[in-house]
């Protein structure tokens, strides 16, 4: 689900009309281009809302047509900046309760641990070696995505393993490392309180997702932490 408010979901939508060379209506007994326009612009603003996890008992059609009504009329007292907070307010509250849906459901699948904190695990590879601590330091590969499936980060695309202090990762990954042992690998399911929160990252994940990460504990270097 992408972090978007509904004013950039339209801009987006215009410009996806745009790269666009061509545009068969022919199955459409529209009047005019203007009509035409209008229709795509429908469309796209719907498709990116299904896109975004968005069902017809989250989104009332007849009102989202009162509001393009309102618009142009200029019969509304909300300006710009309050119905992008709103919206903003909106999708996040989405995202939360996407997120827990997908946790309650996760935890009744095969082989799913779940440990007080929240966090959900399953162990796809016990290691042998030693587990890391508070002072160390690991070097893992990881690949991370969202619910929906969609890759924001992975160390395989990027063609090395990542090294940093366990205490400078998310409460998540400082509590997941942990169960682990050298040699292993681990899918670990995050809920936003042990991930990013309310903050979301400037990289793609947005505010209260859950996060599902791949990760094999490569090496644990005693007490680098500080280096």
């Amino acid at each position: 689900m992408k972090n978007f408010t509904f004013a950039s979901i339209l801009f987006m939508a215009l410009l996806s009309m745009t790269a666009c060379n061509t545009v068969s209506l022919k199955s459409q007994k529209l009047n005019s281009d203007a009509d035409s326009a209008s229709y795509m612009v429908g469309l796209s603003v719907g498709f990116s809302l299904v896109n975004q996890k968005a069902t017809e008992e989250d989104i009332n059609t007849n009102l989202v047509k009162k509001g393009i009504e309102d618009a142009f009329s200029g019969d509304t007292a909300f300006t710009m900046q309050e119905i992008n907070m709103y919206l903003q307010e909106y999708m996040n509250s989405l995202m939360e309760k996407e997120g827990e849906e997908f946790l309650a459901l996760n935890k009744a699948k095969d082989g799913v641990l779940e440990t007080e904190s929240g966090l959900q695990y399953k162990i796809i590879v016990e290691g042998t070696g030693r587990s890391p601590a508070d002072p160390d330091t690991v070097i893992c590969h990881y690949k991370g995505s969202l619910t929906n499936g969609e890759t924001f980060d992975s160390s395989y695309d990027r063609g090395e393993p990542a090294k940093f202090p366990l205490r400078g990762v998310i409460r998540g990954w400082t509590e997941g490392l942990q169960l682990m042992k050298e040699g292993g690998k681990y899918e670990l399911y995050v809920p936003h309180i042990l991930g990013y929160g309310p903050r979301g990252t400037r990289s793609g994940i947005p505010p209260y997702s859950t996060l599902i990460f791949e990760i094999e504990l490569l090496e644990v270097i005693p007490g680098e932490s500080n280096e």
